[in-house]
């Protein structure tokens, strides 16, 4: 019984362990601001002075960083992603594509919704940002529920680039939710010239119920552009 008891013991303990393991430091938005090593200071210096090495500013050197953190996301390597995204925090704190970054890397793993609304934040709060970063968090509001917000992002992301890929679309969806089915066709309209991801047949129904309001509800079945 004893033997027993020490099992369940070393078992529980062991899962305790494993559910208080932290990923890595570099897994981590910003190294999840932990104090690092002299060994991870000396790292960092020579990672700058290897970009400054290539003729680089330390900005140059994020977007080269980014570029390869969204291939890597784009072969959805998230390890690899968010150790590049940390590498062009590191260089360029004040571009906003780097907490862009952060949050699709957060969001596809399923962190909390507040965290990954915290690096949108931080995202659009930056003077250096894309469009896309708009888009995407007008996205992830929409999936929110949180529809007139999301609004307001996707529109900002047309303020900055009226050819914002997929921002005319997902502001087409949100008018969906909302029954608003005139702003709907017009907006699925604009995307469809903007040639955005449209669900198929999606552009015609919301006309077809901007003609005929009383038919009123929503289809079941469609789904948000990606």
């Amino acid at each position: 019984m004893k033997r027993l008891h020490a099992l369940v013991t070393l078992l529980l303990l062991s899962a305790i362990a494993a559910f208080a393991d932290p990923l890595p430091m570099n897994q981590l938005p910003m190294y999840g601001g932990r104090a690092k090593t002299e060994e991870m200071k000396n790292a960092d210096v020579d990672f700058i002075a290897s970009i400054e090495t290539q003729g680089l500013s330390r900005a140059e050197g994020a977007k080269q960083m980014l570029r390869q953190g969204w291939t890597a996301w784009g072969r959805r390597d998230m390890a690899t992603a968010m150790a590049r995204f940390n590498q062009a925090w590191l260089l360029d704190p004040d571009n906003g594509n780097v907490y862009h970054g952060f949050a699709l890397v957060l969001a596809l793993r399923d962190g909390p919704s507040s965290e990954v609304e915290d690096m949108f934040r931080l995202a659009v709060s930056k003077s250096t940002v894309d469009a896309a970063v708009f888009v995407d968090y007008g996205h992830f509001l929409m999936t929110q529920k949180r529809l007139d917000a999301s609004q307001v992002q996707l529109k900002k992301a047309l303020q900055i680039s009226p050819a914002a890929r997929n921002a005319s679309s997902n502001l087409a969806f949100t008018y969906y939710l909302k029954n608003d089915f005139i702003n709907a066709c017009a907006w699925a309209r604009k995307a469809e010239s903007n040639r955005d991801r449209l669900e198929p047949g999606f552009l015609e129904e919301m006309c077809a119920r901007a003609a005929e309001p009383a038919k009123g509800k929503p289809a079941s079945g469609s789904r948000p552009p990606a």
